[in-house]
């Protein structure tokens, strides 16, 4: 399922809704995080404790900063996420976070956020076609308001291209486009570009730009180049590299912009990745070019969500940060202590509870049904020569006809992004 991002006024928030499984390996589950602010000298001002709790199935219950009166409450209907609640006291008025899902026919239906620090409503409400292809999702900011602000969807070329249009409408004014993305797709549903487009109130367009992506032989990113529109003509603008190691972990994130006069790329910003299974901890560190030197990066605030961000197949987090100014201080890097479960996870003919990716019936016969929350999925089948039979992009749920399909076993993968979140085995009888 896509992260929640919810962003904290004061002070630091860490959090995980929910995890993915991979078949045939252990389980990798936080216990709880440490976080430590540094300055730029390296100096350690102050570690954050904080502490998780579970469902008995393995689902996250709570997750708690004692040092910052803040806590994060998570709810499940069966292995549907449909609720979370962030409260935050600390010396100023409680502030109270909650965003909710309803689910039909196992795709979001609507998703409510409310803040009651400002006092705003949010309500997403999402449509889809006959394939289950997400086609229209409405905003509203305000319950005295309509739904004002759209986000259209159009396929072609058999959903390898995907249009999204932005618009907004008000009373007596009618719609305005703001914004079109389109986004292109290989044979196996990988995005390769991403163009686009943002208009004024007028409809002229604005700005444009494109990203390129490459990918690994094993399906990871590899690249994203970004292509700025400049008179006319597209000039390169930033990079993103990812490097991993011979167990297809990632251990460094690159980030450059271009330099014109040299006609080469400046790698200015790197992310490191260590992990330590001995002592089971997870070290994320950020770092800035300053000259011809390495030194710790300037970021003032980090707000990292954690879910089982920790994928099992390659043992590392997903994150998110950014920038919010804080004194002089500056939070540089993070250590994970882990705790391994001794069960192992076997996804196969029976499923299990904890991976809210899931493929049914198994055994099945003439039609598979496959669901995950999470939007922009991809679904990938082989068979055991490890040929792709099937992969199809598809919105929390989709139908499957195997009718021409033989007999036996097959092994499926569902992928968010560059990330697979779960893979396991489907047997058609």
């Amino acid at each position: 399922m896509k992260k929640v991002i919810i962003t904290t006024i004061i002070g630091l928030l860490l959090t995980g809704v929910g995890y993915a499984q991979t078949h045939g390996e252990q389980i990798l589950q936080p216990t709880h995080i440490v976080g430590k602010r540094i300055n730029n000298s390296g100096e350690v001002l102050s570690v954050l404790e904080s502490d998780f709790t579970y469902y008995e199935d393995g689902k996250p219950h709570t997750f708690v900063i004692p040092d910052y009166n803040l806590s994060t409450n998570y709810k499940f209907d069966n292995d549907y996420f449909v609720w979370e609640r962030t409260l935050h006291d600390n010396g100023h008025p409680a502030i109270e976070e909650e965003i909710s899902y309803t689910y039909e026919n196992g795709r979001i239906k609507t998703v409510i956020y409310g803040f009651n620090y400002v006092n705003p409503t949010l309500v997403w409400e999402y449509s889809y076609d006959d394939d289950g292809r997400l086609i229209r999702k409405d905003l509203k900011e305000d319950d005295e308001l309509d739904f004002h602000k759209h986000y259209l969807y159009e396929y072609e070329n058999g959903g390898h291209t995907k249009i999204e249009n932005y618009c907004t409408s008000w009373p007596d004014e009618g719609w305005l486009q703001l914004k079109k993305t389109v986004y292109q797709y290989d044979d196996a549903y990988s995005l390769t570009t991403r163009h686009i487009e943002n208009y004024n109130v007028s409809g002229v367009l604005t700005s444009s730009t494109l990203d390129t992506y490459t990918y690994t032989p094993s399906g990871k990113q590899e690249t994203q180049v970004r292509q700025t529109l400049t008179d006319g003509e597209w000039a390169n603008t930033g990079i993103w590299l990812y490097v991993y190691d011979d167990r297809d972990r990632v251990v460094e994130q690159q980030e450059g912009t271009w330099d014109a006069e040299n006609n080469e790329w400046d790698i200015n910003r790197k992310i490191i990745f260590e992990l330590s299974e001995e002592d089971m901890t997870y070290t994320v560190s950020f770092l800035r070019k300053s000259g011809e030197e390495w030194v710790w990066g300037e970021f003032y605030e980090q707000t990292i969500l954690f879910g089982s961000a920790l994928y099992n197949q390659q043992r590392t987090l997903r994150f998110y940060h950014n920038e919010v100014n804080h004194g002089n201080s500056h939070v540089n890097q993070f250590v994970m202590d882990l705790e391994y479960f001794d069960e192992p996870n076997y996804l196969g003919t029976e499923e299990k509870s904890q991976t809210r990716c899931s493929v049914f019936p198994n055994p099945g016969n003439n039609r598979m049904t496959v669901q995950a929350p999470i939007e922009n999925a991809v679904v990938r089948i082989y068979d055991l020569q490890g040929k792709m039979v099937l992969a199809r992009p598809f919105d929390f749920s989709t139908e499957i006809g195997t009718e021409g399909w033989p007999s036996g076993m097959y092994l499926w993968e569902i992928w968010d992004g560059n990330q697979k979140e779960a893979s396991g085995k489907w047997i058609k009888e």
